[in-house]
């Protein structure tokens, strides 16, 4: 038997131990307890949003670009808002399907040591203003053309030739520099010049693809290759409707930039930025790349060229005419 002693311990003890959080939360004094408990629930109630939100932020599953039941073996990259900011949009005035490029001084090619040498050196040029088509030719403005007599019917160099692949909406491809210099001309207009090219597709900053930004971004913007490591593309097996990436849209607004179909200009090619419009040679100069071009080769300083009798289904064009 415990002496009365012994007893008043005990009980002194017991109430020193902690008490259950209910009854503290009414024990304790006003404002105090009430802070706690409003501290675990944000706790508690930001680490349940944080959860929310990161399985919000989980990319859904990547499409089938091209029916064989598999994913599409890239995975766009996203740069540092920071260091490559978004380009900045020009309010553009639009007539009758095209978009009146203001002109100005900005600066052509690039600089960048990794870059093609076609490409090189960066040099600053003035461009008047002039207009150019918001969308590469279609199918069914270049089949109109036919209709009329003003146009060549394109050759079916491939299966993959869109003229004939019941899609008015598709640019029209497998048309030879000939052939989109003459449908140019039936519209009272002409193929854009290199330098213009340029101009409406990066706007006067130093972006490298019409978007902004530092580096391709995925299917999402551009319809080129995937990646640069597959030749699956991002279309399936033939380009995609004109506009079909608005994201990836120029700073005047003009759509398929980079991607889709390469573009004929009117000039001839010279291998460097430094020789732009030769009086003469034997190829005439593509731009922008297409459906079947890796994402490096469709920036916005990126330089092909074709023979005068190109007429692949990679290649498509673009008119321009004067302001």
């Amino acid at each position: 038997m415990r002496s009365p002693s012994s007893q008043r311990r005990l009980i002194v003890l017991a109430f020193a131990l902690p008490i259950p959080l209910a009854f503290a939360e009414d024990a304790a004094p006003p404002g105090r307890s009430a802070t706690n408990a409003a501290s675990a629930g944000e706790a508690a109630g930001a680490n349940a949003a944080a959860g929310a939100n990161a399985k919000a932020a989980e990319p859904p599953p990547s499409p089938d670009l091209d029916g064989d039941g598999e994913e599409p073996d890239h995975a766009p990259p996203s740069a540092p808002a920071s260091k490559h900011p978004a380009v900045v949009r020009v309010a553009t005035v639009t007539k009758d399907g095209m978009v009146r490029i203001p002109g100005g001084r900005f600066t052509m090619g690039s600089d960048d040591t990794k870059a093609p040498p076609n490409e090189r050196p960066a040099r600053v040029v003035v461009v008047s203003p002039f207009w150019i088509d918001k969308t590469e030719v279609t199918v069914g403005a270049y089949r109109a053309c036919v209709e009329r007599g003003g146009c060549p019917r394109p050759a079916r160099t491939s299966a993959s030739c869109t003229y004939d692949l019941g899609d008015a909406m598709l640019p029209v491809s497998c048309v030879p520099w000939t052939s989109a210099q003459a449908y140019c001309a039936a519209m009272n207009k002409r193929l854009p010049r290199e330098v213009e090219w340029e101009l409406a597709a990066r706007g006067t900053s130093a972006s490298k693809y019409p978007w902004g930004g530092g580096g391709a971004s995925g299917c999402g913007t551009a319809v080129t290759l995937a990646s640069e490591k597959t030749q699956r593309s991002c279309s399936g097996k033939r380009p995609a409707r004109v506009g079909s990436r608005p994201g990836g849209a120029s700073p005047y607004g003009l759509h398929d930039m980079s991607g889709n179909v390469e573009e004929w200009v009117a000039d001839w090619y010279g291998e460097a930025v430094s020789d732009l419009s030769p009086r003469a040679g034997a190829s005439h100069v593509l731009r922008g790349g297409g459906w079947l071009s890796l994402p490096s080769q469709a920036k916005t300083t990126s330089r092909n060229w074709g023979s005068a009798r190109e007429m692949g289904p990679n290649v498509g064009f673009r008119c321009a005419k004067d302001d």
